[in-house]
This record gives C-alpha cells, sequence and structure tokens, in this order.
C-alpha cells in the first residue's frame, strides 16, 4: 500500500511539474527579481558590477537595513513607524554634540553614544505607549513624530553639522573591519531567532493577525507593542550612529528619506501591512533591490528624483500583491469540501430532500422528523423549515412509542385515539390523520418520521411500507449529517485521536461503537476493535496529507498539526512555539483538522480501508 501511494505522489509530480515550477518562481518572486535586476544593471553600465560599486552598494545598505529590521517588526504588529529618520537624524546630533569640546560635555564617543542610544529607545517607549496605552493610530503618532522630532535636532544642532573625532570614523568604516556589514548581520540573525524562537517573536505575529483574540488570550498586548517600538527606535537611532561616523558629522537631515524606503523594504520583502506577517531575509532583500536601484540610477545619469518615483512605485505593486496574496488565502475554503465548511447547510440539504420525495410519493406537505442524540440518548425533534431543536420529553408521545416498539405507526382518526400523544405538526391546520416510521440503519434505530394530514383514512399500511423504503434510502446519509451537524462525530473523533496508541479504549469508545455497529462485525474483540481503528485514522491522516499536497492551499497543514499533537506527543506550549501562534489559535487550527478527519469518516469508503489494514 505504501509502494501504491508513493507510486501515485510521483505520477502526480510528474504531471504537476509545469505547476510546480511557476509555485517555487512565485514563492521566490522577491529573489527572481534581485537577480534580474542585478543582471539588467550589470550590462547597462559597466561601472555597476566593480568592486568598487558593490562596497558603496554594502555601505548604503548597512544603516538602512538596520532601520529595515526594526520596521519590519513593528509593521508585523500591524503598525508602522514613520519618525525612525528623524530618529536616526536626533540620535546622532545628540552623539555629536555631547563629544564636543567647546558648547558640548566632551564626553567620551561611547559614553555620547550610549546616551544617544538611550534617548531614541526613550522616543520609542513614549511613542509606543500613545500607541498601545492611549489607543491613538500609529500613523498619526509615528507622523507627528517625525516632524516634532526632526525639529528639536534641527533646533538642538542649530541648523549646522555638528563635527566627531575623524579617528571615529576610521574605527566604524575602516575598510579593514567592515563593522557596519558585520554589525547588520549580526543584528538580522538576532532579530530573525527572535522572531522565531521567543514569546516577543511569537506575540508580535499573534498581534498583527489579530490583537482582539490576542488581548482575550491573556497576552499584555501593551506591554509588547511599547516593547516593539522601543527596538524600532533603538535601532534607528544605530542607524544614525553610523551614519554620523561615516559621514564626520551629526546632521538633522541624516536619514532623512529613511521612512519612506525602510516601509518600502518590509512591503517588498514580504511583510504586510495588515500585520501578522513578515520574516527578517525578505526586507533585507528588499532594501538591497532599493539600494542597488538607487545606485544604478547615479552611474546610468538619471535624476536622483526618479529613485524617489520608483520606490513609490515599488510599494504599491507590493502593496497590490500581498491585497491579492490575502484575498486569495480568504477565498481558499479551510476545510477539504464545501459541507465541512457549512455542516448545518449539508444536513439541511439532506432533510429538504427526504422533505421533497416524500411530498412527491406520497402527495403529504407536514412532515416531522426526530433525530437520536447518541451522546445523551434522547429524541430530538427537527423542524423542516428553520435550525430549531426540542427534545420530546413527553411520555407517550408518538415518536417515543415507535422508538420503543420499532415500528410503524398510524392513526386513521385521532380524536377517536388517546394514545400515543399525537402533537400536531401546524396548529392551524384541522389534522386528522398520522403516521410515524422508524428509521434504521442495520437494525439501529436512529430516528422517527412522522407525517400528518388534514383528512381521515389517509394512512396505511401500504403507506408505512413506503415511508419505510424511503427512509432506508437515505438513513445512512441522514444519519452521517445529523452526526456532523450536532457535534458528535467531532467529539468522538478528538475524544479518539486523544486515546490513539491505547487500543482498548479506542475499542470501548463512541467511534468505534459506531463504525462497528453492523451485526457481522459487532462481535470483532475490544482490542482489534482498537487496533483497526487506530489504522483507520492514520489511514485518513494520510489521506489529509495527500489532499494538501495536491491543492496546495495556504494556511497551517491539517496533517502536520495532527501528528505533531497526536503521533509526535507534543504539548500544547509545545504546538504553541512550534506553530508560532496563540493558544487559542492553536486549537482553532486543531479543532479545523479534526473537523476535516470527521468529514472524512463519511466520505471515504470507510470500511473499504478497515478492511485493508
Amino acid at each position: 500500500m505504501n509502494e501504491g501511494r508513493s507510486d501515485t505522489r510521483f505520477r502526480w509530480l510528474q504531471d504537476e511539474r509545469p505547476r510546480i515550477i511557476v509555485r517555487h518562481l512565485r514563492n521566490n518572486a522577491l529573489l527572481v527579481t534581485f537577480l534580474v535586476l542585478f543582471i539588467i544593471f550589470a550590462l547597462s553600465s559597466e561601472f555597476f558590477a566593480t568592486t568598487n560599486n558593490l562596497i558603496i552598494i554594502l555601505t548604503q545598505l548597512a544603516p538602512l537595513g538596520i532601520v529595515v529590521i526594526g520596521q519590519t517588526l513593528v509593521v508585523i504588529t500591524g503598525g508602522i513607524d514613520l519618525s525612525v529618520g528623524s530618529v536616526a537624524a536626533l540620535t546622532s546630533v545628540i552623539a555629536a554634540k555631547l563629544m564636543l569640546l567647546e558648547d558640548g560635555l566632551g564626553l567620551p564617543p561611547l559614553v555620547a553614544i550610549g546616551i544617544a542610544l538611550a534617548a531614541a529607545t526613550a522616543i520609542g517607549w513614549l511613542q509606543g505607549w500613545l500607541i498601545a496605552r492611549q489607543e491613538l493610530p500609529p500613523f498619526i503618532v509615528t507622523f507627528g513624530s517625525l516632524s516634532l522630532i526632526k525639529g528639536v535636532a534641527l533646533v538642538y544642532s542649530n541648523a549646522a553639522p555638528i563635527s566627531i573625532p575623524r579617528d571615529l570614523t576610521h574605527a566604524v568604516w575602516g575598510s579593514s573591519r567592515p563593522l557596519p556589514i558585520l554589525l547588520l548581520l549580526v543584528i538580522a540573525l538576532l532579530a530573525s531567532y527572535m522572531l522565531r524562537n521567543t514569546k516577543m517573536g511569537r506575540y508580535a505575529f499573534a498581534i498583527g493577525s489579530n490583537e482582539t483574540v490576542t488581548r482575550m488570550s491573556g497576552v499584555r498586548v501593551d506591554y509588547y507593542k511599547i516593547q516593539i517600538y522601543m527596538m524600532s527606535s533603538f535601532l534607528a537611532g544605530i542607524a544614525g550612529i553610523l551614519l554620523m561616523t561615516r559621514i564626520g558629522s551629526g546632521v538633522y537631515t541624516n536619514a532623512e528619506d529613511y521612512g519612506l524606503m525602510s516601509v518600502a523594504a518590509a512591503v517588498i520583502g514580504g511583510a504586510s501591512l495588515h500585520g501578522g506577517v513578515g520574516n527578517i531575509q525578505g526586507p533585507l532583500l528588499g532594501t538591497l533591490i532599493i539600494v542597488m536601484i538607487d545606485t544604478s540610477l547615479g552611474l546610468s545619469k538619471v535624476s536622483p528624483l526618479w529613485s524617489t518615483a520608483i520606490i513609490g512605485g515599488f510599494i504599491l505593486v507590493a502593496a497590490l500583491a500581498d491585497r491579492i496574496r490575502r484575498r486569495s488565502q480568504d477565498e481558499t475554503p479551510r476545510t477539504p469540501s464545501r459541507r465541512v465548511q457549512s455542516q448545518t447547510s449539508y444536513y439541511a440539504q439532506i432533510r429538504a430532500r427526504l422533505a421533497s420525495l416524500i411530498t412527491q410519493r406520497t402527495a403529504c406537505e407536514h412532515i416531522r422528523l426526530y433525530m437520536l442524540d447518541r451522546q445523551t440518548g434522547d429524541l430530538v425533534e427537527q423542524n423542516l423549515d428553520s435550525e430549531e431543536r426540542v427534545i420530546v420529553h413527553q411520555p407517550g408521545h408518538l415518536a417515543k412509542h415507535v422508538e420503543q416498539t420499532r415500528a410503524p405507526f398510524w392513526v386513521d382518526n385521532w380524536n377517536d385515539s388517546a394514545e400515543p400523544v399525537i402533537v400536531p405538526i401546524d396548529p392551524h391546520l384541522d389534522c386528522r390523520s398520522a403516521i410515524a416510521v422508524p428509521i434504521l440503519v442495520e437494525q439501529r434505530f436512529i430516528g422517527v418520521l412522522e407525517l400528518q394530514s388534514p383528512y381521515e383514512g389517509v394512512f396505511n399500511e401500504r403507506t408505512a411500507s413506503q415511508l419505510t423504503a424511503l427512509t432506508q434510502e437515505l438513513a445512512r446519509s441522514l444519519e452521517n449529517a445529523w452526526l456532523l451537524d450536532s457535534g458528535w462525530l467531532l467529539r468522538q473523533t478528538r475524544d479518539a485521536f486523544r486515546h490513539l496508541w491505547d487500543e482498548v479504549s479506542l475499542g470501548k469508545g463512541g467511534l468505534a461503537g459506531w463504525l462497528y455497529s453492523s451485526p457481522d462485525v459487532a462481535q470483532t474483540p475490544i482490542a482489534t476493535r482498537g487496533y483497526r481503528l487506530q489504522q483507520l485514522l492514520l489511514k485518513l491522516m494520510d489521506i489529509i496529507q495527500e489532499k494538501e499536497t495536491k491543492s496546495a492551499s495556504g494556511g497551517k497543514s491539517r496533517y502536520q498539526i495532527l501528528y505533531d499533537t497526536y503521533v509526535q506527543g507534543f504539548s500544547t506550549e509545545e504546538m504553541i512555539d512550534r506553530l508560532y501562534v496563540s493558544r487559542r489559535q492553536y486549537f482553532y487550527d486543531l479543532k479545523d483538522a479534526l473537523d476535516a478527519v470527521a468529514h472524512l469518516l463519511i466520505d471515504e469508503d470507510v470500511h473499504g480501508i478497515m478492511e485493508q489494514v
């Protein structure tokens, strides 16, 4: 069986090779774009691929890349930081001013830089506080800060560059020690690790995906949002220090366009402006593309004004691509079929079909259905025109009588009958006769079908035979739809997976009782039942994996969630760490995966699979 499944997968790979190639190109579109642009620029200018020009590109990349990392963290939370350029400029001005011997304090460079970075971090704290605690929009707060901080830098520097010691420039930007590039790589690695392996990173994604749900899950959303904005401002401050040491002075115009460029790089790199999506490597590659375009335009003697226009165009294209991607994910069903997505409508369709067949064959329109609740044993009245359900408690009720006798019962004129009790289906009509027949699946009682008529002597033994035959046609589908709709099948599936490796508990469970209800297999030993059910569940997991491989749909892998949770046995906390989601989201995804298995239990040839295993 494994060899057959491998052959099927191999044939599918052969048939789907063009689509696989297209999918890989789509998933790596940014890298392909970078390579194409690099080749175009290298061919268009003989100076582009020279060592000196590549060094210039890396030199420009370092400070901007550091700012982009901070901006990406903010964007992942669903925010935006337009003030990063002003923060970088103010940091450079403060550090340079503190190092001055004349108007400043003449502090050592490291002390001055430390104080300047502390000021940048404090600005981030204040912005985060206004956004998280005072609930001001991030755009308004950071846009206002952009002008405010730039004005402070202008006044503090007296609108003039503030020189720093020359040896500091050599120490940072000396060719033998590319400290800015190394610093960028270290920060990128730390940020990437933080996003994927720490609580801060997981909560950043959770806040961006759904802040309300994250807050309801007990996460201190305000605290983590403030921390993210502090990180962004701190990294902007580091970029300001690098720019200061590069040009040899602190200037209020340093990093003037970093706000626009950092947002552009983050969006181009795959971070969604809606939040909840992003990584570090993508935005860094987007930064490299922006710097490369800017440098190439300079070599081609094109006006630098075009650089801003092109970057703006990239933002629009990236935003449009993000919108298309999100729309595609929203339209992709999270369940293997439409009926899992709307189990109630599936059940309603089966009931409507039953009512239609009864009307055609008996010309009776007054129909009532009762279904047995396998969990409680109650008989539940189903309203065919709505989702209203009522448990039948009344002693001597017609449906209860049929449940006990398992035989059809009809009344020619119920005015002459005191037993059993018949409740009118339509209280506005004067119904005179009624009939009820049991609904059976392999001699197992699952419900009652009742008909009423305003005429006397309508129902007889022939009607009972017709209704019995009719219910046998739809009994299996009706029960399956009812078990899905009532949630019983999902609960039993979850319970079976919880005891996946305990064959005795599996054999005693409700799911095994349902699957082994037919007389020919009812005497199967409990341990054998459990083993066969265990193999069935594992086989259904394989089917889910195959369906996911073929559909290549978005969202978390149901197979992987089931495998890690029930086969590998990872705890809830471990699963949250592995999936980078909140506790609430994990349980939602797990329910979705169990829903898929429950639906396969009625869609697939389950008994055929059990015979194979």
